[in-house]
C-alpha cells in the first residue's frame, strides 16, 4: 500500500542521497496535458498505465532503493534540459531485472543503461482559485519506479536481438540491425561504439572483439546512450550459451539474496478470530523459491517498510503454518501468488496494506548487515 507518509519517507531518504549540488527543477517534460494515472492504495496498477523512459544509472542507494538516471535525450526535450538527472524511488512492489533475472539495485553496476516504467508522485492539494482564474498546468514528476531492466533483460523479454553487419575494431564501431521476435529487421542499421574494454562473452568463457563476426545475432548491454550516439557497448553476448550462463549466474545471486532477506509482499487481509494473515507477493522473484511454500509447512514473517527494510528479522519474526497458497490478482508489480499463514501472534505490522517479508522454513533465518536494518 502506498501512503502519503510512505512516499514522504522515501523522499526523505532520496533527499539525503542526492548531492546538494544537484538542483531538481521542473522541466517541460514534466508538464502533462492532463493528470497522469495515480496509484491507488492497496491496488496494483493495470498494464499500460505507467510512463516509460530510459537512462543510465549514475547514482544509487541500494539500501533504500533509490537512485538517479541520466535520461536518454529525445525530441521532447530542449537542449538545455539534456542530461538533467532524474531521481527515482522503487515502489514497494517495484522490480529490478539484470541479465534477464530478478535483481536488487546493488547487483546493477553504475553506468548501466536501464529501461524503466514510472508513476507520477501524488499531486499536491489544489490551490484555491479566484473567480475567473484558470487552474495551473498539470505537473507530473515521474519518480516512482515499478520496473527497471537493463538492455539484456529487455532483449530477452521482447525476444529482440541485434544482427551483426560489420565490426571495425580500429574505428571502434559495431554496425548492427535490430531483429524482433519474428526476425523482422529494423528499417535502418544502428552503429554502436566498441572499445578494447568491451567485454565479449562466448560460450562459457571470455572472448575478444575478433569473436564478434558478421551474421551473428547478439545481445548487448549499453552505456552513454544518446550522449555518445546510440551508445557504447559494455558487454556483448555472441551466442545462446553465453546468454544462458549470464542469466543462470544472476538467478543464483537473486536466490541467495531472497533466502537471506525474504520474499516481500503486502498484507491484504487479516482474520483476527482465526489469526490468519493473507499476503500477496510482489513481482520480481524466481518461482522456484516457492517450492518450499506448501500448505502445512511453517513460514516466518517479518514486518518491513516500503523500502523493504526490516527491523530485526532474527528476533522480530512470527512463525506459523501456511494455510493456503493460491493465485493472486493480476497487475503491474503483482507476483501472482497469495499466501495465507497463521502466525503465533498478530503483530502491529500485520495489517492490510503493510509490507512484510516471508521466509520458508528451509531457509536459514540469519542476520543482515547493520545498514540494512531499520533500528538505530
Amino acid at each position: 500500500m502506498v501512503k502519503t507518509t510512505d512516499v514522504g519517507r522515501a523522499r526523505f531518504f532520496l533527499t539525503l542521497f542526492l548531492s546538494s549540488s544537484v538542483l531538481i527543477c521542473v522541466h517541460p517534460w514534466l508538464i502533462a496535458a492532463e493528470p497522469a494515472f495515480q496509484l491507488k492504495p492497496g491496488e496494483f496498477p493495470p498494464p499500460g498505465s505507467a510512463h516509460s523512459y530510459a537512462g543510465e544509472l549514475i547514482a544509487v542507494d541500494h539500501v533504500n532503493r533509490t537512485g538517479q538516471l541520466r535520461p536518454d535525450r529525445d525530441d521532447t526535450q530542449k537542449r538545455g534540459d539534456w542530461d538533467v538527472p532524474r531521481p527515482f524511488v522503487m515502489l514497494p512492489f517495484g522490480s529490478i531485472w539484470y541479465r534477464g533475472a530478478p535483481a536488487s539495485l546493488k547487483d546493477v553496476p553504475l553506468g548501466t543503461h536501464l529501461h524503466g516504467e514510472f508513476y507520477a508522485d501524488e499531486p499536491p492539494p489544489a490551490p484555491p482559485l479566484k473567480k475567473g482564474q484558470k487552474p495551473p498546468p498539470v505537473v507530473d514528476t515521474f519518480t516512482r519506479a515499478v520496473r527497471l531492466e537493463d538492455d539484456f533483460s529487455r532483449s530477452m523479454r521482447l525476444a529482440r536481438r541485434w544482427k551483426v553487419e560489420a565490426v571495425d575494431a580500429a574505428a571502434g564501431t559495431l554496425r548492427v540491425v535490430g531483429l524482433d521476435r519474428d526476425d523482422k529487421p529494423d528499417a535502418k542499421p544502428t552503429t554502436f561504439q566498441v572499445f578494447p574494454s568491451t567485454r565479449v562473452w562466448k560460450g562459457r568463457g571470455v572472448g575478444t572483439l575478433a569473436d564478434v563476426t558478421a551474421g551473428q545475432a547478439v545481445v548487448v548491454n549499453l552505456t552513454h546512450c544518446t550522449l555518445k550516439g546510440p551508445g557504447r557497448v559494455t558487454d556483448v553476448w555472441v551466442d545462446r550459451e553465453a546468454r544462458e550462463v549470464a542469466y543462470a549466474h544472476q538467478l543464483e545471486v537473486h536466490r541467495q539474496y531472497t533466502k537471506e532477506h525474504g520474499l516481500p509482499g503486502w498484507v491484504t487481509a487479516v482474520d483476527n478470530k482465526t489469526r490468519v494473515v493473507t499476503v500477496v507477493l510482489f513481482d520480481g522473484f524466481d518461482e522456484k523459491l516457492l517450492d518450499k511454500f506448501r500448505v502445512g509447512e511453517p513460514v516466518a514473517a517479518a514486518v518491513a517498510e516500503p523500502t523493504l527494510r526490516t527491523y530485526d528479522q532474527v528476533n522480530d519474526v512470527k512463525r506459523g503454518p501456511i494455510t493456503a497458497v493460491a493465485e493472486a490478482q493480476d497487475g503491474l508489480g503483482c507476483g501472482g501468488v497469495r499466501v495465507s499463514f497463521q502466525p503465533s501472534e498478530l503483530l502491529e505490522g500485520f495489517r492490510p496494506g503493510r509490507v512484510v517479508r516471508l521466509f520458508a522454513a528451509a531457509w536459514k533465518l540469519d542476520d543482515v548487515p547493520r545498514e540494512e536494518k531499520l533500528y538505530p
